[in-house]
């Protein structure tokens, strides 16, 4: 049972949406919701993505902050994410600082400033036990858990940590998939072909959106 209590009220700021440093990570079902409910062909699908090559010698602590692990590309090992604009701000920011497809934003987007730990699991889901956080970005930059702000009904977002955990554990077992094919040479490396593997994946999947 979480105990702490956190503080949260969203003031539309948009930083979260902007930090030149922040990857708006994407799941395979994040990439299918946005391309099902903005009627997306395959082309749209590659010009809204971002496949974000990172250096060899990174930290530890920069993959646990990522989440989601990297995917193999041509190009080497690579993050999937939003497309970023040149400023640094998210493709789907518009001027006045709001999002372009707010019903359909990704995961991350949806649970910022909070982060969900699994603590242990059980033969039923209904015995799964999670924990809360603030996220590191957030205790950098967001302002909507000052001290003015309210406190957030703990158990609301409990269960969306839970859904939100058992996507995180079912993409990660996808990319798992497609790295290890990847390896045995069972799949070519490229990011056309990890677009196309997760549309032709959809149609095993039901109620997306």
């Amino acid at each position: 049972m979480q105990k702490d209590r956190f503080k949260f009220r969203c003031i539309c700021c948009a930083d979260c949406c902007s930090d030149k440093k922040t990857i708006v990570n994407v799941t395979y079902l994040d990439i299918l919701r946005i391309t099902k409910g903005l009627n997306l062909s395959f082309n749209e699908i590659l010009e809204i993505l971002g496949f974000y090559i990172y250096e060899k010698n990174v930290s530890n602590d920069f993959f646990k902050k990522m989440v989601i692990p990297p995917i193999i590309t041509e190009k080497g090992n690579a993050f999937v994410g939003l497309l970023k604009k040149s400023t640094g701000a998210c493709i789907y920011l518009d001027e006045e600082k709001k999002c372009k497809i707010y019903n359909l934003r990704p995961m991350f987007c949806r649970t910022f400033p909070f982060i969900f730990k699994l603590l242990n699991l059980r033969s039923s889901n209904s015995k799964i036990s999670i924990q809360m956080f603030y996220t590191t970005k957030a205790k950098e930059y967001c302002k909507g858990i000052s001290v003015d702000a309210p406190y957030i009904s703990t158990k609301k977002w409990i269960k969306i940590g839970k859904k939100v955990l058992k996507e995180l554990q079912d993409n990660n077992k996808f990319l798992e998939i497609w790295n290890t094919n990847v390896k045995k040479d069972r799949v070519k490396a490229t990011a056309k072909k990890f677009i196309k593997t997760i549309l032709k994946f959809d149609r095993k999947l039901k109620n997306v959106i």
